[in-house]
């Protein structure tokens, strides 16, 4: 069975209502061992302070024989009692537990060993000598030999005492003997406020979130500024297993960025481990906090397109570009997210989150050190699967703004350079029954592509010349996808202005007509063929990975493909109907 852990709203409750100070340290304070009393030693105890003031009822304190001091063994254990509190310099709380005459060996060496109320070893010192636990709480543990000691000639009614200022036992030294002082402040200390335990104020998401975006980023925030170990932020998913994280080690608020692509509906829990937190005084927060959340499924979300409406289509046409117009246009290359960083995660290979796959050659590449200008030998670069000469040739737009159509994550792919350069601005198209067509072959990759010389097999078929007399042939498992990004650009883009921006954009359609498809800066610009592009969206639905890349997308530039969510909207009559009088939204 899970053991129960504890929810980040339980903890957030109890970081702001707990009356009591969070425990700071509980510590061996003060120790009479021996004295020249004739009759035996007098006055024999152990002191137990806690810095925060907490009871220290459930704490026990074991006395060890040290005669064979590699394997010590416990004589006695007694409770420690819950303490009173008492001002020295801060509050603290301060217990002490006595003994009879003699009741403490003395036969050097020996030790002391602190134990909390669920049986772990808070301190083991010895006295005359270092030991090894050879039983008990403190087994296999080397003791902490004291500085100070006391003999048969020490001044009865005296003590070994912790002595300086602070709240941890490491801010004070212990000192020879001094006047005894249990019960109350030693001799020359002085306690500070308590180091009070830092917490976790709140998370992204949060505890319990349902539709979390496939690629968001994550966020954990703290009560004061803290450092990080490695693993302090840990992420394990249903389907995705163990996710990489990265982030900065100190401070207060964390920003968490996972670089991975999570799966639709797949539940997540992201942990603080709280022993990998600490702030300046080595406080840690009292527990870990788990965050459960779920990844959004496909298909946008209730409501994302609650205004389509269906009743025909050109109704459906403007209805849908109401809804993913206006989307965030990030810059083609910039020192800040751009479309490679969003790219190299919807593009990812799902065997490595170190690597993408590519549309065309569906070859694995290294992220970022394999890119087109950057390595060497085969590389990958940015395919518009638009030509963006054939209506938008530059990435910034009239506004000096990052041009929507040219930036669209939704059309851009990852592919091999080379095939990217063999495809050009050649129309999509099917290989012609007479031949004529170059092969370019695909890798086998994620259970998918290799094979050569058979038609169509798994490869990518080219035929010249570049611009509207080519053609280019998508192979058969991503052929679906090429497509579905073109139909959402003639939707995207029907000119006018954005309405976010108030930059200028083309009108995008679609046509069988290659006449028509040539480089162009005016409007309307064309691309085809579309009776192509619709078979190749028939014969290749929409898969898991396509609908997972939709989700990555949606969560930078905030709209959808819809034809990847309903396919049965891309029709002919869809892509060759005329703008309505008015467009009449659900």
């Amino acid at each position: 069975m899970r053991s129960p852990r504890p929810r980040l709203s339980a903890l957030l409750c109890a970081a702001a209502f707990a009356s009591a100070p969070a425990a700071a340290d509980v510590f061996i304070n003060e120790i009479h061992y021996d004295d020249s009393t004739s009759s035996g030693d007098t006055g024999e105890r152990v002191e137990i302070v806690a810095t925060a003031g907490e009871s220290l009822s459930g704490y026990r304190v074991y006395l060890y024989n040290g005669s064979t001091p590699s394997s010590a063994t416990y004589y006695d254990n007694d409770a420690v009692p819950s303490g009173s509190l008492v001002s020295c310099g801060g509050s603290v709380r301060i217990a002490t537990v006595s003994y009879p005459s003699n009741g403490i060996q003395n036969g050097a060496p020996d030790a002391i060993a602190l134990v909390n109320g669920s049986g772990a070893l808070v301190q083991f010192l010895s006295y005359e000598g270092a030991v090894t636990g050879g039983n008990g709480p403190a087994k296999g543990r080397a003791s902490t030999n004291l500085p100070a000691s006391e003999s048969a000639s020490t001044a009865a009614g005296t003590s070994l005492q912790l002595a300086g200022t602070g709240s941890r036992a490491g801010d004070f030294s212990w000192r020879g003997s001094a006047t005894q002082t249990f019960g109350r402040c030693n001799n020359g200390q002085t306690f500070g406020a308590a180091n009070t335990a830092p917490a976790v104020t709140s998370t992204t998401p949060t505890d319990g979130a349902t539709g979390v975006a496939a690629s968001s980023n994550l966020a954990v925030n703290f009560s004061e500024s803290v450092s990080l170990a490695t693993g302090a932020f840990t992420l394990q998913c249903a389907q995705s297993g163990a996710v990489p994280l990265s982030h900065a080690t100190t401070g207060s608020q964390f920003a968490i960025t996972t670089g991975a692509t999570l799966r639709s509906g797949e539940t997540c829990a992201l942990t603080v481990h709280s022993t990998k937190v600490s702030d300046a005084g080595g406080a840690k927060p009292a527990q870990s906090t788990i965050v459960d959340f779920t990844v959004a499924t496909s298909g946008g979300g209730t409501g994302y397109y609650s205004r389509v409406n269906t009743s025909n289509a050109s109704q459906l046409r403007c209805s849908l570009h109401a809804t993913i117009k206006g989307h965030t246009a990030y810059p083609y290359s910039a020192s800040t997210t751009d479309t490679w960083d969003i790219l190299e995660i919807a593009d990812e290979d799902p065997a490595s989150g170190t690597r993408i796959l590519d549309a065309y050659r569906n070859r694995s590449f290294v992220k970022g050190s394999e890119r087109a200008g950057t390595g060497t030998g085969i590389t990958y670069n940015r395919e518009h699967t638009w030509p963006n000469s054939l209506g938008f040739g530059s990435s910034t737009g009239d506004l000096g703004l990052p041009y929507a159509p040219y930036t669209d994550t939704h059309m851009l792919y990852l592919t091999d350079t080379g095939y990217n350069a063999d495809r050009g601005n050649k129309p999509y198209a099917d290989c012609p029954a007479t031949g004529g067509c170059g092969e370019r072959a695909t890798e086998f990759n994620n259970g998918v592509g290799g094979g050569t010389g058979v038609y169509p097999g798994n490869s990518n078929w080219v035929m010249g010349p570049d611009g509207n007399a080519g053609s280019f042939q998508v192979w058969g498992k991503r052929r679906g996808d090429v497509a579905r990004a073109i139909l959402y650009m003639a939707i995207r883009y029907e000119g006018g202005r954005d309405p976010r921006t108030n930059q200028s954009e083309p009108d995008l359609e679609l046509t069988d007509d290659r006449s028509k498809i040539v480089i162009t800066s005016a409007s309307p610009a064309y691309m085809g063929l579309l009776s192509t592009l619709l078979a190749w969206h028939r014969a290749d639905p929409p898969d898991a990975a396509e609908r997972a890349r939709n989700e990555v997308i949606q969560s930078f530039q905030a709209n959808r493909n819809p034809f990847i969510d309903h396919p049965e909207w891309a029709t002919s009559a869809l892509f060759t109907s005329a703008k309505p009088a008015t467009c009449q939204l659900n």
